[in-house]
């Protein structure tokens, strides 16, 4: 299984490259926890750490990266940074492929949550179709993860906020086989150097589920 030698392997990794590419920002391929017809760019790294804590739970930390193989093509992996011994949970890895219609419009296809089935559960496959109205920018979309499946709506809106790209994002998903929804509320800000920060808080409205609030730090670069 994976433990925690694997994830600081990916935290020794993720240093490396920050060391040694170029610099370049790119926009972020979800919203909040959404995914968006958005991919990253051809060759360009996106490097996550990624903190969440409930009402009623303790901090957990993750990190991850995303990686344009080719033009359209986005490939991902994330795990946690302090995995639990009790539940020693794997990498998760994922895939998605973009479909530009227009300038403005576009659709992806992708599957994510893959790795180890008996600890991760099932992979999520899910189509994703985007469209910028100008003033604001509409997603939707379904997934189709077994007794998971449901369809998913969000809003995005950029701004400027002291000269920096803030834009301020909203989604709704169907969860627990689309008899509860999620939703959430968030942002995320190009505070420069290369750095954007997201903050989003999530609602969900299944029995037992507490409130989420997530703070994610992206570090972008170009090779």
């Amino acid at each position: 299984g994976y433990r925690m030698s694997g994830k600081r392997s990916l935290g020794i990794v993720g240093t490396l490259l920050l060391l040694t590419a170029q610099t370049s920002f790119a926009k972020q391929t979800g919203l909040n926890k959404i995914p968006t017809a958005d991919v990253v760019p051809e060759k360009v790294l996106v490097v996550q750490v990624i903190s969440e804590v409930g009402k009623n739970n303790k901090p957990d930390y993750f990190t991850g990266f995303k990686y344009g193989i080719i033009k359209n093509l986005e490939v991902g992996l994330d795990g946690r940074i302090f995995p639990e011994p009790a539940l020693e949970e794997t990498l998760r890895g994922q895939i998605k492929y973009r479909f530009a219609l227009d300038e403005k419009t576009a659709v992806a296809v992708g599957v994510a949550n893959l790795g180890d089935r008996a600890r991760l559960g099932w992979e999520d496959y899910y189509l994703a179709f985007s469209h910028d109205f100008n003033v604001v920018r509409f997603h939707i979309g379904g997934t189709l993860q077994r007794d998971n499946e449901g369809g998913f709506v969000g809003l995005d809106k950029t701004v400027k906020l002291f000269e920096r790209d803030f834009t301020l994002r909203t989604y709704l998903i169907q969860t627990n086989d689309r008899h509860n929804v999620t939703s959430s509320a968030g942002f995320i800000y190009d505070i420069g150097g290369n750095f954007l920060l997201e903050s989003w808080v999530s609602f969900p409205t299944q029995s037992g589920k507490d409130n989420v609030s997530t703070i994610k730090l992206n570090y972008v670069i170009r090779f």
